[in-house]
């Protein structure tokens, strides 16, 4: 698979879970789950955080671009 490709799908994974992450954000607001947003906006800087560390664990190691890359062997 090229890496258009995973990025594309990378960035629709992304996209779902910040949709689905807002949603459960209202529904737990609308249930009194948690405070009301000008209380809670912590919580958005938890949410950030946490994607943004999965985000990092989910790509994988990445490839130094300085070194040419091996020789393949047919």
């Amino acid at each position: 698979m090229s890496n258009t490709a995973k990025n594309s799908n990378r960035g629709s994974v992304v996209s779902g879970v910040i949709i689905l992450g807002v949603g459960l954000y209202f529904l737990a607001v609308n249930r009194e789950w948690i405070p009301e947003p000008d209380q809670s906006w912590p919580f958005f800087l938890v949410i950030v955080g946490i994607a943004l560390i999965v985000g990092q664990l989910m790509s994988g190691p990445r490839q130094d671009k300085s070194q040419p890359p091996p020789p393949q062997s047919f």
